[in-house]
């Protein structure tokens, strides 16, 4: 159920694990936009300024500090989908503390609430943190069970991780990467890796919830328009159900690339039923897994994967440091805070979102509201999280019918115990496509994009 919701691509269909959702992309903050102003962080953009704090009666704000909130599965059956955010949140604050923090003033993470993976818990939790702790902001929500209702009622400013569909409604709420499920954006590059792989015939599998099959049937759909025959379909997949039929299916079928809409641990039961019957050389295109700590334990089921990602693939810290300085400070700043997250998927989600909220307080300067944090980050035209994803731009990121091309992310390959960029030119981690679906062709991407 790991899953990357942010893109330009298939960040937005990358699922989730029980209401998961689009799969494709994600990342982190800060912004080289004449909107965003400078920033004096390269990982994230939001360092301390020469500027005022000033005063404010806003919720949870000192002359000091400010003190945020966050609500995330940390227990329960689902919670290795969700623990990992807000440790990058919290990496996020640290890192930007020790420099000063924004405008003079500490961010702090003062309340981190457990919801269980219980469902009828996360009002609650909410309510607890606006009504009881009256933090200034929701600053890492990771959990299936998002509810938008209490924080669009008191316009509280809230980010995260979106995997329910249910981050649109609001000018205050900002998933990482953008707060609307766009499924028909990773149809392009979904079909343009199937020729890179000299795919002829391609199976789709979903788990049985919207998020998920929504992806796949849409992926599905565009396939057909580029003339790639569609031999197998399953999008009611049971979590941890057997895949073995499936498998089974596809082989007799001649399939010779699979497209997976699940989570990594029915990702998981696919390859090790693919192996078991002898199915091999089928190329996959997983929506969800790039962590290391999952390809060192899986590492022999995991050969032939391919993932679409939304931020500069970790190798890119080693084999190309000088090109991308952002995601050098990253890695630096979690091998440093939050050691055992550091190559995590939605870890650096929660860097993400952490970089988003103290860039709008950095631009709301000495005017320290909620509602004006949240009307500048909506100013904001090309956040990249200090050099880690391609540009995304909060004036057309609440509404689907805004989201234009082009629609960008990078491509991993798993060789052998690494994950490797796939398909690049020249150490260019992102491939940006047009809206043509039936005959995909890459384009240049944005300015600002990392390592363009």
């Amino acid at each position: 159920m790991r899953t990357r919701e942010r893109l330009h691509t298939i960040r937005r269909a990358r699922l989730a694990i029980v209401v998961l959702a689009g799969a494709t992309l994600a990342a982190c903050g800060g912004s080289s936009s004449p909107t965003a102003s400078s920033t004096s962080s390269s990982a994230g953009g939001a360092g301390s300024t020469a500027a005022s704090a000033g005063s404010s009666t806003a919720p949870g704000v000192t002359p000091t500090a400010i003190d945020v909130g966050a609500i995330s599965t940390l227990t329960g059956p689902i919670a290795s989908n969700f623990e990992s955010l807000v440790p990058g949140v919290q990496a996020y604050f640290d890192y930007l503390d020790a420099q000063g923090g924004v405008n003079g003033r500490k961010l702090v993470l003062a309340h981190s609430l457990d919801d269980g993976g219980n469902p009828s818990q996360f009002n609650q939790l909410a309510n607890t943190l606006i009504n009881q702790d009256h933090v200034f902001a929701v600053v890492g929500v990771a959990t299936a069970f998002f509810s938008p209702n209490i924080f669009l009622e008191t316009g509280t400013p809230v980010y995260g991780y979106n995997v329910t569909g249910n981050w649109s409604p609001g000018q205050n709420l900002f998933a990482a990467g953008g707060s609307v499920q766009v499924y028909a954006d990773g149809e392009p590059s979904v079909n343009w890796w199937a020729q890179q792989v000299h795919a002829t015939n391609v199976g789709l599998v979903a788990l049985g919830v919207t998020s998920s099959n929504a992806s796949c049937e849409a992926f599905g759909k565009g396939l057909a328009q580029a003339g790639i025959k569609v031999g197998y379909t399953d999008y009611n997949v049971a979590y941890g159900g057997n895949l073995d039929p499936d498998v089974q299916r596809m082989q007799r079928a001649g399939v010779n690339a699979i497209i997976t809409c699940m989570d990594v641990t029915d990702n998981i039961s696919m390859a090790r039923a693919i192996q078991q019957y002898g199915y091999t050389g089928v190329k996959q295109l997983w929506l969800n897994g790039d962590d290391q700590p999952t390809l060192n334990q899986y590492q022999s089921l995991m050969q032939n994967v391919w993932f679409s990602i939304a931020h500069v693939p970790f190798s890119y810290g080693t084999t190309a440091p000088s090109r991308y300085p952002g995601l050098a400070a990253y890695l630096a700043a979690m091998k440093k805070y939050e050691p055992q997250w550091v190559y995590d998927e939605v870890a650096i989600q929660g860097w993400e979102s952490a970089a988003l909220f103290a860039q709008g307080v950095k631009l709301a300067g000495a005017d320290l509201t909620q509602a004006n944090v949240v009307a500048v980050t909506n100013k904001i035209t090309d956040f990249t999280a200090g050099g880690l994803t391609t540009p995304v731009n909060w004036t057309q990121l609440h509404n689907v019918a805004d989201v234009t091309p082009p629609y960008c992310n990078a491509f991993i390959a798993v060789k052998g115990d690494r994950f490797v960029p796939a398909f690049d030119h020249n150490d260019q981690a992102f491939v940006c496509f047009g809206a043509d679906v039936a005959k995909p062709a890459t384009v240049t991407p944005p300015p600002g994009t990392p390592g363009a």
